[in-house]
């Protein structure tokens, strides 16, 4: 199974972009860095 390059769990599917340099994240942490980027663009504006 695949692990998270973020949290180092063992998951079934992982997620990579550019926003993750690459690196293969699970759906948690690949949607939590994407919420937080979206938040900090809403801040900005």
């Amino acid at each position: 199974m695949p692990i998270c390059a973020k949290c180092n769990n063992d998951v079934k599917k992982v997620y990579d972009c550019d926003h993750t340099d690459y690196e293969e994240y699970c759906v948690e942490c690949y949607t939590e860095l994407h919420y937080y980027m979206t938040e900090s663009e809403n801040d900005a504006n």
